[in-house]
Parts: structure tokens; C-alpha cells; sequence
């Protein structure tokens, strides 16, 4: 058995960020089609066993894997009991595991497809996970990602938003611009790249707000933000979100750079 350190989700798993979750599936959903469409092109035409949707959460992203794909098996792993539970009570025709995705052996057996979003960007080593993964996955079985490689605003409260988020990742070991490493951490594997794209993306920035807001919220929870970063600016920085958020201050659009992969274990 190959023990590494526990996965814990950056931003927690309380109602707040559970419903932050949710927007995030609706505000993303689009992108995360096309990247399961463009495995269909890029897959086996053969029926599709066991697909596992790795940090689950409470089970959007499972559900969408389960629609496009259409698995014989469709399973969700996620380290938060919270999180599974939700997952059951939204998706009961759907399976979820409780599971740490970084620990092995997994509760289930031989993955004929991995799909993860959003997942990598909070771990502290993206090879290391790959590498466990393609350690209990089937051979030649499929893993989609959806990683951000940049993401920029020219409103001064979102651009700061993103220069303390990159500066608590860092803090825990995490990259908020994962996807601009993937290919080079994907070489080190046994994972082979059928596919990669870079996405440029333009999403509204109240919408984006309504997704940073929650996270802003919990930094007073978090011990790192609470000594690192001034009580009075985060004071004022959610205020500037939260109006960004409600449409009472327009602030145009986040330019949002993905990077989608889609490889092949050899």
C-alpha cells in the first residue's frame, strides 16, 4: 500500500462551499461538455466500463460525466463524508465513495476512465498524483482534466482576489495556475497525451464574484490568511466582490485561460 498525505479541499466542505460548488458546475458546464465530447473523438469506440470522477464533491461533475459518457459504471470519490453524502442525496442514481483519491489501493477496481477538474490546482504535487493514478487505473484507460493556466481581471478588487489566492496556495504547497505545468508533469508518467488544448475563456465578472465570494468568507477559518493577510483590506475586499456579485458594480469579464487534457495510459 502507498500512503501519501491526506487530500484536504483548500476551501472546505460547509453549506457555503457547497453551493459555491454548484454555481461553479453551472458556470463551467459548458467547457467540461466540450472536453467529454472531445473524448469521444479521442476514446475507444468499445462501451465504457467503470468511470470514476476523482473529488467528486457534492456530485455535479458526476452526474454531467455520467450524461455524456454513459458508463457502465459511474462512480464519485471524494475525501469529505459531507461532500458523498450531498453527492448521494443529489445524484441517487449514481454511485459515491467515500475516499481519499490519493491513497491507494482505491475502493474500486481498474478505472477505465478518470475525469478531474479543478482537483489538481489543490494538491501539492500534480506527479505524484498522476502517478497514483496510473498506478490503479486500467490499461489504456482514459484521464480527462480541466485545469486553469492564467486567469486575469482588470477590476483592482478581482485582481487582488487572485493575487492572495495564488499567495495561500503557495503557502500550502498548491498552484493556482496548475495547467500551465500539466504536460510537463504528465511526462514523468505512464499517462500518454492524446489530447491538449489551451481554452481561452471569457466569464462575466459577477458571476466569477459569486464564486469568490464564499472562498473570501472562510479566510477568516483559515490560520494562514488570518495572520498573512490585513483584516481591514479583506473587510474591503469582500465588500467590493459582494457588489460585484449582486450586479450593483459592473466589472466586466475574467479572462479565464484552461488548459484540457486528455491522455491514455500506456
Amino acid at each position: 500500500m502507498f500512503i501519501l498525505p491526506i487530500m484536504s479541499y483548500t476551501f472546505g466542505d460547509h453549506e457555503e462551499a457547497s453551493r459555491r460548488l454548484r454555481r461553479l458546475a453551472e458556470i463551467y458546464e459548458p467547457e467540461t461538455r466540450a472536453l467529454l465530447e472531445l473524448t469521444l473523438e479521442s476514446g475507444p469506440s468499445r462501451t465504457l466500463g467503470l468511470a470514476v470522477d476523482l473529488g467528486c464533491g457534492p456530485g455535479w461533475t458526476t452526474q454531467l460525466v455520467d450524461a455524456v459518457l454513459k458508463p457502465q459504471r459511474m462512480v464519485g470519490l471524494d475525501a469529505s463524508e459531507r461532500y458523498i453524502a450531498e453527492a448521494r442525496a443529489n445524484c441517487p442514481e449514481l454511485e459515491f465513495l467515500h475516499h481519499d483519491i490519493l491513497q491507494t489501493p482505491f475502493p474500486v477496481e481498474a478505472p477505465e476512465l478518470f475525469f478531474c477538474r479543478f482537483l489538481l490546482t489543490h494538491l501539492q504535487s500534480s506527479l505524484t498524483a498522476l502517478q497514483t493514478w496510473a498506478e490503479v487505473a486500467a490499461p489504456r484507460a482514459m484521464l480527462l482534466i480541466h485545469e486553469t493556466e492564467r486567469i486575469e481581471s482588470s477590476h483592482p478588487a478581482l485582481h487582488r482576489y487572485y493575487e492572495l489566492v495564488e499567495e495561500m496556495q503557495r503557502h500550502y504547497g498548491q498552484l493556482l495556475n496548475v495547467g500551465a505545468i500539466l504536460e510537463t508533469s504528465l511526462a514523468g508518467t505512464a499517462w500518454k497525451v492524446c489530447q491538449s488544448r489551451s481554452l481561452a475563456m471569457e466569464k462575466s465578472a459577477q458571476a466569477m464574484a459569486q464564486l469568490h465570494l464564499p472562498n473570501l468568507r472562510t479566510w477568516g477559518r483559515n490560520d494562514f490568511a488570518a495572520q498573512a493577510f490585513d483584516r481591514h483590506e479583506l473587510d474591503e475586499l469582500e465588500a467590493a466582490l459582494d457588489s460585484i456579485a449582486s450586479g450593483d458594480t459592473e466589472a466586466g469579464l475574467v479572462r479565464n485561460t484552461g488548459r484540457q487534457i486528455v491522455a491514455q495510459r500506456w
